[in-house]
């Protein structure tokens, strides 16, 4: 690499990092449904929360609260600094995979590979939803036990630290499963470390995988599950169509962004398998289909397991915490794959399209969170200066914004815990649809209008939380006194208030 493109290398990634930093930023960012279930509980030292087992996420949540109360600035800020951390460490991680199978890294690979997942666009919701950030909490334990899992040879001490930082991933998200299964894949393709003949890996290795199981044992006893409720239904009912389809989604949504037509996501599927194909041709004819390259997609493709059950919103950013993990190994195989292609000159400027790209979709999704945020901030102000009303209704409370999560639960919490003082009753006539029809645009405002009008109405159903879903409940019929009740009435750009 000559003086020039060190210089554009080092203006690339530096002026990568700062926009980053600036898209991420906490500010116009807010609180959202389930944050108002999650954080009061973990206030009050509840650690075994919605049927899960992720105590240490609970407690930085307990510890943003002490420091920031309901500051939401805080809490972002929080979920910034851990990404940013994990950005370091896939890095390391990467400079330490490379080390060890002799992959050169003349271009600086380990740089970009941590710039590429700085601003990694498809997994922003564990960054801009404040509870996602169990999926970064669990990679950043994750990745901490990797770090001396390639140091352990040297001392004893860094196969202990190794341990237990996996024992805390394993306490922060589901994501750490993968840990056992990562080493022994990395153990089988290094051809230069016999394995079976080296018992101090053998022993490693299996304390790994019985750390795994007595885990997946204490969950099972705790909540009677191995995944929470929702994420079964596809394993039990050994619907191994949905899985393989799931699988779909995750993969191709690790490429993609979300499509508002499946057709057009479709066709961008075969984009992506056209362009993965001239790739893997490529690498053929440069004989760098090495074991290497193996490593690093099998890697790749193993990470998706823990979330088969669940898939992902092709749709909307719903569900891209899923991706957390997986972006990991994915900006891995991605670099590598890239550098083996170019030389250096064409490698800094794909790589700089790439990261344009992602920095344009990754403003893209920080709108979706900053409206969500509004809605939900504004919803609740009102309701409050509401309070000397004895009944507010409810109709259309928005559920998601193109993925983001409003209220799809946690309004009635959220101002238990924000305004405890505020009694009115809150009925909830009916729901928007964006969480099974997503919005083809995006409309970035939210505004408040008041309204004078002076009807009766009556209500015969409202809608009552189950602890999973809304349920419709009929009546023998609510009429609404504009005298002493309000309407609230939503929908994509307005909130109307008939006081």
């Amino acid at each position: 690499m000559n003086t020039t493109e060190s210089k554009l290398y080092y203006i690339l990634i530096s002026c990568s990092i700062f926009i980053g930093l600036y898209l991420y930023n906490p500010l116009h960012l807010y609180f959202l449904g389930d944050d108002f279930l999650h954080i009061p509980e973990s206030i009050h030292n509840v650690w075994m929360q919605q049927n899960s087992i992720r105590p240490v996420g609970n407690f930085s949540l307990h510890l943003d609260y002490w420091l920031y109360k309901t500051n939401a600035a805080g809490y972002h800020f929080t979920n910034l600094l851990l990404h940013f951390v994990n950005s370091i460490l896939v890095g390391i991680i990467s400079f330490q995979l490379f080390k060890k199978f002799k992959i050169p890294s003349n271009k600086g690979l380990h740089y970009v590979v941590a710039v590429f997942f700085f601003i990694y666009p498809f997994h922003s919701e564990t960054i801009f939803w404040i509870i996602g950030r169990s999926a970064s909490m669990g990679a950043l334990f994750f990745l901490a036990s990797l770090f001396y899992f390639f140091k352990k040879e040297n001392k004893i001490v860094y196969a202990a630290l190794s341990i237990l930082f996996y024992q805390i991933a394993l306490l922060s998200y589901e994501s750490s499963w993968l840990f056992p299964l990562t080493i022994t894949l990395i153990y089988f393709f290094d051809k230069r470390n016999n394995f079976s003949s080296n018992k101090k890996n053998i022993y490693f290795t299996a304390l790994a995988w019985l750390l795994l199981v007595v885990n997946i044992v204490v969950r099972i006893v705790f909540t009677g599950n191995v995944f929470n409720h929702y994420d079964t239904q596809a394993f039990a009912s050994f619907d191994f169509k949905l899985l393989a389809l799931n699988f779909l989604r995750l993969l191709f949504r690790t490429w993609l962004p979300p499509f508002y037509n499946i057709a057009y996501f479709k066709m961008a599927v075969f984009v992506v398998v056209f362009v993965v194909a001239v790739v893997l041709f490529v690498l053929y004819k440069k004989k760098k289909l090495n074991i290497f390259f193996v490593l690093l997609t099998l890697l790749w493709l193993v990470s998706y397991l823990p979330y088969l059950a669940l898939g992902i919103d092709t749709h909307g950013t719903e569900g891209e915490r899923f991706l957390y993990m997986p972006s990991v190994f994915f900006c891995f195989w991605l670099m590598y794959v890239l550098s083996n292609i170019f030389s250096t000159k064409y490698f800094l400027y794909v790589s700089l399209l790439l990261i344009v790209l992602q920095l344009y979709f990754l403003k893209q999704t920080r709108t979706y969170y900053v409206k969500a945020g509004k809605i939900t901030h504004q919803t609740v102000q009102q309701i409050n200066l509401l309070s000397n009303k004895e009944r507010i209704f409810i109709e259309h409370l928005p559920q998601y914004n193109k993925g983001a999560v409003v209220f799809r639960r946690g309004l009635n919490e959220a101002l238990q815990w924000l305004y405890p003082h505020q009694q009115s009753k809150l009925i909830i006539v009916s729901i928007d649809d964006s969480d099974v029809k997503p919005r083809k645009n995006h409309v970035h405002f939210f505004e408040i209008l008041y309204s004078n009008k002076n009807f009766p109405k009556q209500v015969n159903s409202v809608l009552v939380w189950n602890g999973i879903n809304y349920e419709q409940k009929d009546t023998t019929g609510i009429i609404f006194n504009p005298n002493k009740d309000a309407w609230l009435n939503f929908n994509d750009t307005t909130l109307t208030i008939i006081r």
